[in-house]
């Protein structure tokens, strides 16, 4: 996304990363992944399916999924409380990639408190409060509304894109779609 970026000098972009629970009743502890991908898909092979096509698109774009490294399905709710405090540090894009590229390349439980620290201290978010934060229940109300908005609003999944705030992408996307909207926005300007 970076160098779609680039071809643009005369926009400025601003990124932020709102959260979205897949699975908000999830248990706190998570689950273990066959019996996610059993309960959620009917089995192993109809997520294959479902995931071929986010597959495709990763390789198109550099990146190489490794879902089956992937051994407990998280409750991501921490994470997200990660990404608020990283966004305080304009960091959330860097916090949410290592976010990403631990759990569905390494297959880490990025729902495990150990995780989220390790990963705010390797990008200088960490002081003595981080920890506390990420149990407590401070800003858990707004960011479950900021979800709560996002379901009326009538997203359902993830990955969504609002650009703009008026063109809305659903699901994994290519590169050169993004190019196109912006594009767009740079000719209508």
């Amino acid at each position: 996304m970076k160098s779609s970026f680039a071809e643009f000098p005369t926009l400025n972009f601003k990124i932020t990363w709102r959260p979205f629970q897949l699975n908000p009743k999830m248990p706190k502890e998570g689950m273990d992944r066959n019996l996610y991908l059993e309960t959620k898909f009917g089995g192993k092979e109809n997520a294959l399916k479902t995931y071929k096509s986010i597959n495709e698109i990763g390789l198109k774009n550099n990146i190489h999924f490794q879902f089956e490294k992937i051994k407990k399905t998280p409750n991501s709710f921490a994470s997200h409380k990660l990404l608020a405090l990283a966004n305080k540090f304009d960091k959330q894009t860097e916090v949410v990639e290592t976010i990403f590229y631990s759990y569905f390349i390494e297959g880490v439980d990025i729902g495990n408190l150990n995780e989220l620290i390790k990963i705010s201290k390797q990008h200088k978010i960490f002081d003595k409060n981080t920890e506390n934060y990420l149990v407590s229940s401070e800003d858990k109300k707004s960011l479950l509304g900021e979800e709560s908005h996002a379901r009326e609003l009538g997203i359902q999944g993830v990955p969504c894109f609002i650009v703009n705030k008026e063109i809305v992408l659903f699901g994994a996307q290519d590169k050169d779609n993004f190019v196109n909207i912006f594009k767009s926005i740079v000719n209508d300007n």
